[in-house]
């Protein structure tokens, strides 16, 4: 006799061998969204990055780059569209309303908050209110010191 088909065993390991791929392979996929989000968040970092660094460029061309917001008459810059902008140590202030003159970031995505430390936090606006820079899912900007830069961070997305 010459059987042409499969057994019923063969059968039943090859749906076993399919479930084991498919309980592995599975759970790489589902995070595929937290780590797209993760990204878009390094994009906004990236932006930020290159927008403090073209205003500390101007502020050196104004000679003013290591003057502190906190004396009078206040440090500024005037950016191409004529807005002056207050500046800190040569980069810009922890403000929102500094950072939506100086970035691009569509409302309707992005939200921006500041911390009662003075920590700028940036986020997906999907995320809701988040009231904590070590939240996940959110770009946090430490406004710069007479010492250092500013501190631009990721907290990636879960």
């Amino acid at each position: 006799m010459n059987n042409k088909g499969f057994t019923l065993i063969e059968l039943i390991v090859v749906i076993v061998i399919l479930g084991i791929l498919a309980v592995t392979a599975v759970p790489k996929y589902i995070n595929l969204q937290a780590d797209a989000q993760t990204s878009t968040l390094q994009g906004v970092k990236a932006a930020m990055e290159s927008a403090s660094a073209l205003v500390y460029g101007k502020s050196i061309v104004a000679g003013n780059q290591k003057l502190s917001s906190s004396i009078s008459p206040k440090p500024t810059i005037t950016l191409t569209d004529g807005t002056v902008l207050d500046i800190h140590y040569g980069y810009p202030k922890s403000r929102t309303s500094d950072w939506k003159l100086i970035l691009d970031l569509d409302s309707n995505d992005f939200r921006m908050k500041l911390t009662t430390s003075g920590i700028l936090m940036v986020f997906p606006r999907s995320l809701g209110n988040v009231f904590s820079d070590t939240e996940p899912c959110i770009v946090t900007y430490q406004q710069a010191t007479q010492t250092s830069q500013p501190i631009i961070t990721v907290n990636p997305c879960v």
